[in-house]
């Protein structure tokens, strides 16, 4: 591997280590419920990404699982 493949592998591994952290601090300040709602949030974002990038289409039981992510972070927001 050359450098450029090294730096990005230790920016990858930055951000990561950041996200971990990141998360972990939130569900020790945060209401659980409410961090946790967020922290699912990724499957939304991995179908965007999937749209996006890979022209894939979403299927019923992804819309309506990505629907279900949204009404419960705006349920636990309104909290």
């Amino acid at each position: 591997m050359g450098k450029t493949e090294w730096l990005s592998m230790a920016l990858l591994a930055a951000a990561i280590v950041i996200g971990s952290v990141g998360g972990a601090l939130a569900y020790q300040v945060g209401p659980p419920a409410t961090v946790a709602t967020f922290d699912f949030a990724y499957v939304g974002f991995a179908g965007v990404w999937g749209v996006l990038f890979f022209a894939e289409v979403l299927d019923g039981v992804t819309i309506t699982g990505m629907a279900m992510i949204i009404a419960a972070g705006v349920l636990a927001v309104r909290r």
